[in-house]
């Protein structure tokens, strides 16, 4: 079988105001974005457990799956379940939310699933314990956004409670490509005089590559505990155990991708040859694999009926490796991260406002650059030998303090939020050594060896520091009509490892124009997003309408640019960029039986400048669409319920992208069907799934990278066939 397993169709989700209490795969509610968050009227959609169950495919593991039908959202994959964790895009309103830069993820308020490098982090709790997501798309309540970078957006991943009655829930699920998994989750309910409530859960979930060998596995254990601990103190406490394994899909080349009838199904060779050109591509030289293990908690202590303090501390650690094969050798890179901090928060209800007041730090030891980089070749034999080091370095912990501070009430008619965070990241110094003469091994024992020091690959500590206002303010207009403008700024991280490795490679040339390392380090800038955004919301009966318009402005953008000095292209920062869009969003509850949510997006997104990446070539970028960003995007869902049976049919357009920053590399348009069929009897619950219903061919995920990607270097991965899957859940 194929994708699309619980899926119960990606598009069924829990109904709006008088549909039935939730059950297992409820009954579905098509649910539109909605404009007011409780931080304020910021554009946000808001999608409840049940929601996001539904759409969360049969690998219930990957919420960015969720918001297919969120407008102005761009999300691609190239595994058909979603399990494979880095081959696949997001971009919000046309900018890159990678959460390596662009979105910051929060996971009950606290930047759990940060993926620095590229690491799996981010997909550690099962769909099923997850109790609501909230996404911001441009501008954001000061309290928002605490990551690594929010340049794109924010995602805000709510866990599911203890339950306070005890309860079973298990799930078993099929699909396409050989795909299955098994879910299980039991809950306490209240225990004793303490009344404690835990819950624990474990998945096990694998499925093989649509095109070539390979496959992904993942294994997952999930436990939470609430604690009252007295009238006004509680605890709660969650913690996930993650391990999973994935094999790459293979990127096609733009010209590869434009025969999808010849290539669609091309991928890594099954088995080695002897050559180490083609040994490159073979499959179990590109592939990863990880444990992830993250402890969160909230200590919530009301001081009183008008004053709330919380305190929410955390920890991650990630360990694993990842092999990836090249013309020139097979790379393998050792990621070892941890991540810990907390956030406080204090609450004050004024006479006519909420006073909110807050502080994050956070330490973060991780990758880019990579710390051990490896390099190996294939002999005649198809053995793997070790040929060299490609880089050894260590590096300290960055630092992140983050005070924040947020008023929110309602003034003469005007409900609003005024806020401001202060961003400062200290990036710790890099000590780089000689290791030309080391042995193959891993990162610590290379280090107990006492290498020499490379002086020329060390930097010295530099601090990165930001302001990031917001405002929003709304009014009803008439009993119908509601009017809303938000304004803010919003940033993103920049790019250590491709400006680090292109100092090492080009090394000589830096040395010898007498520019070191720490001078490119200390230009270093967060990326910054000034947006504004206008919107209506207009409600008559059953029928909600939502236009929105928003204009941004983005600078200190990096790119490859050419210096005449070096006579080298290298990675530099200035480059301003502008957004512009407009997003409208309808939802229509016919009757009983018949709901409809549509969304339409128009989004653009262009580099301000040319770029020179020679002294005699000029890469024509000024007015041009950044890469995998359509113009266009549109969705329609439709959902009928009849007794038991749901029935859900959806339809979602891609606008025609461009791989490429000079706008060379076309990628056509493409419009997907799916559907859904659900039959609810008590405990149980069935769902059959057909994802891309009329097995449309098409490109799904570009590999640009930056916004600056340059012609014949992109990969690009077809979109999965047609997917069917089954779904069985009980729950008592």
């Amino acid at each position: 079988m194929r994708t699309l397993g619980c899926c119960l169709a990606p598009l069924c989700w829990p109904l709006a105001a008088g549909a039935e209490p939730a059950q297992p795969l409820p009954a579905i509610e098509i649910s539109a974005t909605r404009i007011a968050s409780d931080a304020g009227d910021y554009a946000t959609t808001e999608l409840d457990g049940a929601t996001l169950e539904a759409r969360g495919g049969a690998a219930q593991v990957n919420p960015y799956r969720a918001l297919d039908l969120t407008p102005s959202v761009n999300r691609a994959e190239a595994d058909p379940n979603a399990l494979s964790t880095e081959q696949q895009t997001l971009r919000l309103r046309a900018i890159a939310a990678s959460t390596a830069t662009g979105l910051a993820v929060t996971i009950e308020g606290t930047p759990s699933s940060t993926s620095a490098g590229r690491g799996g982090v981010g997909n550690l709790y099962d769909l099923e314990n997850l109790e609501r997501l909230t996404l911001w798309r441009g501008p954001q309540p000061a309290g928002v956004g605490l990551g690594v970078g929010n340049l794109a957006g924010s995602l805000a991943l709510g866990l599911r409670a203890p339950r306070q009655q005890p309860g079973v829930m298990a799930r078993v699920a099929r699909a396409d490509h050989d795909f299955h998994r098994l879910f299980a989750r039991l809950d306490s309910g209240t225990i004793g005089a303490a009344a404690s409530r835990l819950f624990l859960s474990a998945s096990s979930a694998a499925g093989e590559q649509w095109r070539g060998p390979g496959g992904q596995s993942r294994d997952t254990l999930n436990l939470g505990w609430a604690q009252p601990l007295g009238a006004d103190l509680s605890l709660s406490l969650y913690g996930a155990h993650n391990r999973f394994h994935s094999d790459a899909y293979r990127p096609l080349t733009h010209a590869e991708s434009q025969d999808l009838e010849r290539y669609g199904t091309l991928g890594y060779h099954a088995t080695l040859t002897g050559s180490a050109r083609e040994d490159a591509n073979y499959y179990a030289y590109n592939t990863q694999h990880y444990t992830e293990d993250n402890l969160l908690a909230t200590l919530s202590w009301q001081l009183g009926p008008r004053a709330r303090l919380q305190l929410r501390p955390y920890w991650l650690e990630t360990r694993g490796e990842r092999l990836t094969g090249k013309r020139t050798g097979i790379t393998r890179v050792e990621v070892d991260q941890r991540q810990y901090g907390a956030v406080a928060e204090l609450q004050l209800e004024l006479d006519a406002a909420t006073l909110t007041l807050g502080h994050w730090s956070q330490r973060l030891s991780s990758m880019p650059p990579p710390l051990s980089q490896r390099l190996y070749t294939v002999d005649a034999e198809c053995a793997l030998r070790f040929s060299r080091w490609g880089i050894l370095a260590e590096q300290g912990e960055r630092a992140y303090e983050s005070p924040f501070a947020m008023i929110e009430g309602v003034r003469r008619g005007w409900r609003y939020t005024l806020g401001t965070r202060y961003l400062r990241l200290r990036l710790p110094a890099i000590t780089g050594y000689d290791a030309s003469a080391l042995p193959d091994l891993d990162h610590g024992a290379a280090l107990d060896l006492d290498p020499p020091v490379d002086p020329a690959l060390g930097t010295a500590p530099v601090t990165l520091a930001a302001w990031l206002p917001s405002l929003s303010l709304s009014r009803e207009l008439t009993p119908g009509l509601e009017a809303r403008l938000a304004l803010g700024r919003t940033i993103g991280n920049p790019w250590l490892g491709p400006l680090y490795s292109g100092y090492m490679n080009a090394r000589e040339r830096f040395e010898a124009a007498g520019i070191d390392l720490q001078s490119l380090w200390q230009r270093l800038r967060f990326e910054r997003a000034e947006t504004i955004e206008a919107g209506l919301r207009w409600r008559h009966g059953n029928l909600t309408l939502a236009p929105t318009l928003y204009w941004g402005r983005l600078r200190d953008k990096q790119v490859m640019a050419y210096d005449p000095a070096l006579d080298l292209s290298y990675l530099q920062g200035g480059v301003r960029a502008h957004t512009q869009g407009a997003e409208l969003e309808a939802r229509w509850r016919a009757d009983a039986h018949w709901n409809l949510v549509a969304s339409l997006s128009w989004n653009r997104s262009r580099l301000d400048t040319d770029i020179r990446t020679a002294a005699d070539s000029l890469l024509a970028t000024r007015g041009n669409q950044v890469p995998d960003a359509p113009e266009w995007l549109a969705s329609l869902a439709l959902e009928y319920r009849h007794g038991p049976w749901t029935l859900t049919p959806v339809v979602r357009h891609v606008g025609r992208r461009y791989g490429d920053a000079a706008n060379t590399e076309p990628v056509d348009a493409h419009t997907l069907f799916d559907l859904g069929l659900g039959y609810r009897h008590r405990a149980m619950s069935l769902s059959l799934a057909v994802d891309n219903l009329f097995d449309t061919r098409y490109v799904a995920v570009i590999d640009a990278g930056r916004d600056d990607a340059q012609p014949g270097t992109i990969g690009y991965y077809p979109g999965a066939p047609r997917t069917l899957s089954l779904t069985l859940t009980m729950q008592l």
